[in-house]
C-alpha cells in the first residue's frame, strides 16, 4: 500500500508561535513545482531537477508575488526522505505573521493543509516505518523525561517492532504446517511436529506476558514512579514533601489532621520521573460519628490507603523524637505494602543515637513483616526540615528504579499495543489447551491465526482503516 499519487500536502512543523525560526513542510508528487513557484535562489534556478539532500539559500514570495523572507529550502527525493515521497522542508524567520503567509501561499499554488499526523501516516503507508514506529514518533514529541524519552527512541528505532515481527513468522510457520496436514489429510502425513509447537507456544506466551506485565511499567516512567510517602499524623509527611519540591507545595502545621486529601506533584531525578504524593497521616479513626471532623478526617485516611496500595514505592516517615510510635508507625503500613518500603526516619537531628534508633526500628519491622511479601526494606535518616539526607533518599530512589528499567529493555507504554497482546495471550492460550486435549488442527488453527491477526495489527501489517484514522487524528499536524 501506498499514496505515491496522493495529493501535496503543507503545514507548519514546529510550534505555531513566535520564535527565531519555524519551519514549514511540504510533501508530496508536486512538492518541487509548487516550491519553485514561490521560491527564489542564485544557486538553484530550477528546483524540479535539483537532486535530494541539497539546501538552498534565497527568498520565497508571498501571493502578491513580493518578497515575503529570507530562507532555507531543503529538497528531499523519494524514496529517501521521512514520508517516502518528494519533500521540502523551508527554514523562514519565527514571526507568526511569515508563518502563517508562506502556509497559505504554497496552498493558493496547490497544496492542501495537511490534518494531524498526516506525514507520519504518508510514511507509514509508503513503508518507512511500521505503524507502532509511527505511534512511537507522536510519544517522542510528547516525552518529558530522559525515561520516557529512551523508551519512545528504542520503540521508533524498531526493537519492539522487531521481537513482534519474529513471533509472528513464528506462528505463521507453524500455522502453513497445520494448515498443509489439513490437506492431506487423507494420507495421515505429520507435517507439523506438536512437542516443537507446544514448546514455541509456552516459550511465546511466556514473551507476550513480560511484555504485557510490563505496561505497567511502562505507564510509570511516562506518567511518573508513584511513591506514597506515608506515616502517622504529624511525621514531617508534608514537610517532606516540600523538601523533595524545593517549595511550600503542602501546608505545615502541628495541627494534627492537617493533610485530609492527598497532595501530589512529580519531580524528574537523574532522568525518571517520580510523583510524590503526600498521604492524609494514618490513625484509627473507626468510630467517627457521622457528619464529624473526624469522619472527614477518616476519609482522607481511607483514600491515604488506596494511595499506599497502588504506589510502588512507599515512603514511611517514622518520627525519631518518638520512639512510642515506631511500633504503631510500622504496623500502620502491615497489611498496605506488597515490595519496597523505604522507612525515612525524620527529624534525625534531635537525637544523638541514631544507629541505635535504627536498630530498633530494624526489630520492629522484622516483627511486623515477618508474614508479609516485602523484599526489599531501607533506611534513610533524614531532616526534612533541614533538608539534610535528602539527596540521599533521592540517590535510593533511583537505585530502587533503575535497574528494573535495565532489565526491561522493551517496556510497553500503549494501551493499544497492551490491549491486542492481551487478546494474542487469550487466542494462544485455547491453543496450548486444545493442544494438550488432544484436538484437531482444523479446530487449533482459528485461533492460531487469530493470535497472528492480533500481533499483526500493532505493526500495521494488519490495520482497518478506522483504527488508523484514530491512531493518526492523534498526533500533532505537521508531524
Amino acid at each position: 500500500m501506498n499514496c505515491s499519487d496522493s495529493v501535496t500536502i503543507c503545514a507548519l512543523a514546529t510550534p505555531n508561535a513566535m520564535g527565531a525560526i519555524a519551519v514549514v513542510r511540504m510533501s508530496g508528487p508536486d512538492s518541487l513545482a509548487i516550491a519553485n513557484k514561490v521560491f527564489r535562489s542564485k544557486t538553484c534556478g530550477d528546483l524540479t531537477s535539483s537532486e535530494g539532500y541539497r539546501t538552498y539559500y534565497g527568498t520565497v514570495n508571498d501571493s502578491r508575488n513580493e518578497i515575503l523572507d529570507q530562507v532555507l529550502l531543503s529538497v528531499y527525493r523519494a524514496p529517501h526522505s521521512y514520508t517516502g515521497e518528494d519533500s521540502v522542508e523551508i527554514s523562514c524567520h519565527g514571526s507568526l505573521y511569515i508563518q502563517q503567509e508562506l502556509v497559505q501561499t504554497l496552498i493558493e499554488n496547490g497544496a492542501r493543509m495537511a490534518g494531524p499526523g498526516e506525514f507520519s501516516q504518508r510514511a507509514f503507508l509508503n513503508g518507512k516505518m511500521d505503524l507502532a514506529q509511527a505511534e512511537a514518533v507522536a510519544e517522542l514529541i510528547s516525552s518529558g523525561n530522559r525515561a520516557s524519552h529512551r523508551l519512545a527512541l528504542s520503540q521508533m528505532r524498531g526493537t519492539f517492532s522487531g521481537e513482534l515481527s519474529l513471533m509472528r513468522s513464528q506462528l505463521l510457520e507453524l500455522a502453513s504446517l497445520m494448515e498443509l496436514e489439513l490437506d492431506f489429510a487423507e494420507e495421515d502425513v505429520d507435517f507439523a511436529d506438536k512437542s516443537r509447537l507446544q514448546e514455541l507456544l509456552r516459550a511465546l506466551l511466556n514473551h507476550i506476558r513480560q511484555l504485557c506485565d510490563s505496561f505497567r511499567l511502562g505507564n510509570v516512567m511516562k506518567k511518573g514512579v508513584p511513591v506514597a510517602i506515608a506515616g502517622l499524623v504529624n511525621a514531617g509527611k508534608s514537610t517532606l514533601l516540600n523538601a523533595f519540591l524545593g517549595e511550600e507545595r503542602a501546608i505545615v502545621s502541628p495541627v494534627a489532621g492537617t493533610t485530609r486529601d492527598t497532595i501530589e506533584d512529580t519531580l524528574v531525578i537523574d532522568g525518571i520521573p517520580f510523583r510524590f504524593i503526600d498521604t492524609a497521616g494514618l490513625r484509627n479513626l473507626q468510630h467517627a460519628v457521622s457528619g464529624s471532623q473526624e469522619q472527614i478526617e477518616q476519609m482522607g485516611v481511607e483514600r491515604s490507603m488506596e494511595t499506599i496500595r497502588s504506589s510502588s514505592i512507599i515512603l514511611l516517615v517514622i518520627d525519631a523524637s518518638r520512639p512510642e510510635t515506631f511500633s504503631e508507625s510500622v504496623q500502620s503500613v502491615n497489611d498496605l505494602v506488597d515490595d519496597n518500603i523505604i522507612l525515612v526516619i525524620n527529624k534525625s537531628d534531635k537525637i544523638s543515637n541514631i544507629d541505635v534508633i535504627l536498630s530498633n526500628i530494624q526489630v520492629i519491622c522484622r516483627e511486623c513483616f515477618a508474614n508479609c511479601r516485602i523484599s526489599n526494606i531501607y533506611t534513610c535518616p533524614v531532616s526534612a526540615q533541614k533538608k539534610t539526607g535528602i539527596d540521599e533518599l533521592k540517590t535510593l530512589l533511583v537505585n530502587l528504579i533503575r535497574p528494573v528499567m535495565d532489565e526491561n529493555t522493551t517496556l510497553l507504554t500503549n494501551l493499544r499495543h497492551f490491549q491486542a497482546l492481551k487478546k494474542a495471550d487469550e487466542s494462544l492460550s485455547r491453543v496450548m489447551e486444545g493442544l494438550h486435549a488432544g484436538l484437531s488442527n482444523d479446530l487449533l488453527t482459528p485461533d492460531l491465526r487469530e493470535a497472528i491477526y492480533h500481533i499483526g495489527s500493532i505493526t500495521g501489517e494488519i490495520t482497518p482503516d478506522d483504527v488508523l484514522g484514530n491512531i493518526f487524528s492523534n498526533f500533532c499536524i505537521g508531524k
